[in-house]
């Protein structure tokens, strides 16, 4: 048995519990994965900027390098000086004005977005982008103003429609709408803007699967357009499909490695999903971000914690141990989150018909915190799916006792009620 210091907030039935998987076991040698060298190194971006002083998009690519690194002061400094030396050419404008508003500096953007517009009112990076800004308030109304200003410089330009089909959506008028954005999109079959307006439009009139295609073609067409991804990810998620969102949340989290609620929904479709090792991967990442995000703070040692138990089960002590470790390196206040971690692993074992198991780990879940009415309506699923029908029924009137307003164990109730 590994040592437990007395940092560990929890009474000694709640350790003994915790632990009586694990047991002393030679250690093995583990393998060490080696991160490969990058292909471009910065030397490499600035020696190459350095050959090709008038070079914008070579000059681009030394920004967006010191951007993906946080290095936003070197990369400003790229930006301002091509706009500078390159006035006439929307593109300067536009790499300055997706900085600013990377950097949350919306009224600089925006003069930016709009010098791009006024030499090209048609300037179709500049319109995707501001067609896909609706993740905040502030960002919403950066695309609004801007997208405004581009159709009063081309009033039969893609901004002009685009402002009008969100009027309309807006307006609820969502049938209207999605007509709108088809015949956008005949005459602008390359802007992403539209295809994914005709996936939201599709999406508020209950045609998912419609919705996903239009996502999917929006991401073929501009896959560095984040919009798209959340949306798809939001999808699958509502559809229950948690592989796939962690999929499309990993695809967010790529283009935008800073933004830790796309890290955060990622760990939680992978949890959703039961895929504990990702569940683990993400949101350690994410702590790095919010190290004192509280919600994490007690999902993740439940993620090690049936990572431990599923070593053990499988004949790997060691690994079993080592998930604990992390467990309680994350929180070691096991109260907080042991009851919770003893109940998702009844679920798990529920779907892979392991019932004994399942029941197990709900009473163990009730040993802990006996008015548990969630375990009590775990248990009676899997009672159910037992074909035990009388013990199902009973857990679900004990978890109503408990908690009278529990929808769930009701519903269930219901349910068993209708196929007697």
């Amino acid at each position: 048995m590994f040592n437990l210091t007395g940092e560990l907030q929890a009474s000694n039935k709640e350790l003994a519990r915790a632990t009586r998987y694990f047991y002393e076991d030679e250690p093995k040698k583990q393998a060490v994965a080696l991160d490969s060298k990058p292909y471009f190194t910065r030397e490499d971006f600035e020696k190459e900027s350095k050959l090709n002083p008038d070079n914008l998009y070579i000059q681009r690519q030394l920004g967006m390098h010191y951007e993906a690194n946080g290095d936003y002061a070197l990369a400003k400094e790229v930006y301002l000086r091509e706009a500078g030396k390159n006035p006439d050419n929307p593109d300067a404008h536009f790499f300055l004005g997706s900085l600013y508003a990377t950097l949350g500096e919306y009224q600089k953007a925006k003069y930016s977005f709009e010098e791009a517009l006024y030499l090209d009112p048609n300037h179709g990076a500049t319109i995707e982008a501001m067609s896909m800004f609706l993740q905040t308030d502030k960002k919403k109304q950066l695309g609004r103003d801007v997208l405004r200003y581009s159709s009063q410089k081309a009033p039969d330009g893609p901004a002009q429609r685009i402002t009008i089909i969100r009027e309309t959506m807006a307006a609820g008028n969502y049938t209207e709408a999605l007509n709108l954005a088809e015949e956008a999109t005949e005459k602008y079959p390359t802007h992403t803007g539209f295809v994914q307006l005709i996936g939201e439009n599709n999406l508020k009139l209950g045609r998912p699967e419609d919705a996903k295609r239009s996502f999917q073609r929006a991401i073929k067409l501009n896959s560095k357009d984040i919009q798209p991804h959340l949306l798809l990810a939001d999808l699958y998620f509502e559809q229950g499909k948690y592989v796939y969102a962690a999929l499309s949340y990993s695809d967010a989290v790529y283009l935008d490695p800073d933004n830790s609620d796309y890290r955060y929904m990622q760990g939680l479709s992978y949890f959703n999903a039961h895929e504990w090792g990702r569940t683990a991967a993400s949101w350690e990442d994410l702590l790095h971000y919010r190290p004192n995000d509280a919600i994490v703070k007690t999902l993740l040692p439940q993620a090690y914690y049936v990572l431990a138990v599923e070593y053990n089960r499988i004949g790997n002590p060691t690994m079993g141990r080592r998930a604990f470790k992390n467990a309680l390196s994350v929180n070691n206040n096991t109260s907080s989150w042991l009851p919770g971690a003893m109940g998702v692993l009844g679920k798990f074992y529920r779907e892979k018909n392991m019932y004994n198991e399942s029941l197990v780990a709900f009473q163990e879940v009730l040993e802990l915190s006996p008015n548990d009415a969630n375990a009590y309506m775990g248990m009676g699923i899997t009672y159910w799916k037992m074909d035990e029908k009388q013990l199902a029924r009973a857990s679900w009137e004990r978890s109503l006792q408990i908690k009278p307003d529990h929808n769930e164990s009701r519903g269930w109730l219901i349910l068993s009620s209708q196929g007697s």
